[in-house]
């Protein structure tokens, strides 16, 4: 068993990424670029149909980058792509990006939550296509024509000017929706050959990772457009039916459809030309239960539905966190007519905001608020908020669609850096009525993070009555002194290869 005394530095050497930059022309019939066209609306349900659609080609670009969170070369890349994607939404334009995380460089020490082994084929595929013997990353895949290093901001914007100026002439519609838990997606095209390919992609809108170990050690890295799942078909219709990743909401989420050909070539002989782009669709939630929507007033609805089917059944009014929140900055009179509007409304998931809300008011306000849970809930915890909290914790948790904004709110009046925390608690593991603010700013106690270890003989500082925490993971074996342990109040380490936090 080991114990540490001391901090330790630990440097990690990684693999080399280098290629020349390489375009390649294609045969005159896979000039014939393509783009479909697709209805914006979020409104397409189940039994709408697609006969009627109008599938009219228009010049597209398709943008591929292969990267990875193990990579130093690719924050660069994704920087870049995410340039692209933010100038074409602003400008308008068919282009359209897609992140692809590879899983071969996560034996460098950080495993990439968004790679996969399927990315990894898909790009060694397209070596084979180019006729090249290795692959790396970063690199960016233009219409399936060009490669080259996607960081490189001046080729990929020449690239994207001569793929536009194709003429397209076949195209490709998908429109998707939520059922019984499954996203399907249905898609149909026009101007298909025999042996292209339809493709179909669920995309995760935008991805925030901090990156403790590997080569983006310590580093906060940003991704859009990411592909979740990526399926294949050959027919010019169908439907396809994907399994929602973690973290998934059709808020957050879309998906593309893009048509590969099989026939037309590279110049270096190979197939795999894009020849046709579907703009993104969002899954409409056509079995939701519980679906949240907007008032002109900016409050929230729960519209309560029958599971069966889409009927509406009954339509409440939740207060707005906003609200919570004021009462922060308002005087006696103003809370009580929030505690009004509280009650009128009342939710049980209320407790927690009035809770937390309410340990930062003046004592005379905050004695109004436990009145009011008092009145509702029916316990009698009067200002003592461990049992409130306590309390709070053995109830089912269904929070306020907005909670995570009151969170973030909350304690952005402590810290500003603390919003951080709760940009996005879509995919949260643990309740979030649990976290608490511990009474210090980020980075007030310093963590101890990754200590030098010194085998248990070797301890000989410690007597036989101090206290030790301990921990083991695949046969990797820690001891934390208390005596230490307690200056820092939680520890950040690697054990037994997985990242481990621990608090005390």
């Amino acid at each position: 068993m080991n114990i540490f005394n001391r901090p330790a530095l630990v440097i990690t050497l990684g693999a080399a990424i280098a290629l020349a930059a390489v375009f390649v022309t294609a045969s005159p019939k896979s000039q014939s670029q393509a783009l479909a066209q697709l209805s914006q609306q979020e409104a397409t349900t189940a039994g709408q149909s697609t006969d009627a659609m109008d599938l009219k080609p228009q010049s597209f670009v398709f943008l591929e980058l292969f990267t990875s969170e193990g990579c130093s070369s690719c924050p660069s890349a994704d920087e870049n792509l995410e340039r692209i994607a933010e100038k074409a939404t602003a400008d308008g334009t068919n282009i359209y990006t897609l992140s692809y995380h590879v899983d071969y460089w996560n034996r460098l020490g950080w495993t990439d939550p968004y790679s996969s082994a399927q990315h990894s084929d898909r790009q060694r595929k397209y070596a084979e296509r180019f006729d090249s013997t290795r692959i790396y990353t970063p690199q960016m895949v233009v219409n399936g024509k060009a490669e080259f290093v996607g960081s490189n901001k001046k080729l990929s914007d020449r690239a994207v000017d001569v793929a536009m100026k194709i003429e397209p002439t076949a195209a490709v519609k998908v429109n998707a929706r939520l059922v019984n838990g499954k996203v399907k997606v249905d898609w149909q095209t026009t101007g298909l050959d025999r042996g292209d390919t339809v493709n179909v992609a669920l995309v995760q809108n935008k991805g925030t990772q901090s990156v403790t170990r590997g080569e983006n050690a310590h580093r906060k890295l940003n991704h859009v457009n990411i592909v979740r799942q990526l399926q294949s078909a050959r027919s010019a219709n169908g439907q396809m039916e994907f399994d929602p990743p973690k973290g998934f909401d059709n808020k957050t989420f879309h998906v593309v459809g893009f048509i590969q050909s099989e026939t037309a070539v590279t110049a270096a002989g190979k197939s795999g030309i894009a020849v046709g782009m579907a703009k993104k669709a969002k899954p409409t939630m056509s079995d939701e239960t519980n679906k949240k929507t907007m008032t002109s007033d900016g409050s929230s609805q729960v519209l309560i539905q029958e599971t069966s089917g889409s009927t509406q059944k009954t339509v409440r009014k939740l207060v707005p966190v906003e609200s919570f929140l004021g009462m922060l900055r308002s005087g006696n009179l103003a809370v009580r007519g929030t505690l009004a509007q509280i009650q009128q409304n009342w939710d049980i998931n209320y407790v927690p905001m009035m809770l937390e809300a309410g340990r930062f008011m003046p004592p005379s306000e905050r004695a109004l608020v436990m009145g009011t849970l008092e009145s509702k809930t029916g316990q009698r915890f009067g200002t003592d908020f461990d049992k409130w909290l306590r309390w709070s914790w053995k109830q089912k948790f269904d929070p306020h669609p907005d909670y995570g904004k009151f969170k973030s709110g909350l304690y952005s009046k402590i810290d500003p850096r603390f919003s951080e925390y709760f940009e996005k608690t879509d995919g949260a593991t643990i309740r979030l009525d649990e976290v608490r603010w511990g009474g210090v700013k980020r980075d007030g106690i310093p963590p101890l993070k990754n200590p030098a270890m010194i085998t248990a003989n070797q301890a000989n500082y410690l007597a036989d009555t101090d206290v030790v925490f301990g921990i083991e993971l695949n046969g990797d074996a820690r001891c934390y002194p208390k005596r230490i342990l307690a200056w820092h109040e939680m520890f950040k380490d690697t054990i037994g290869g997985q990242s481990v936090a621990g608090v005390y």
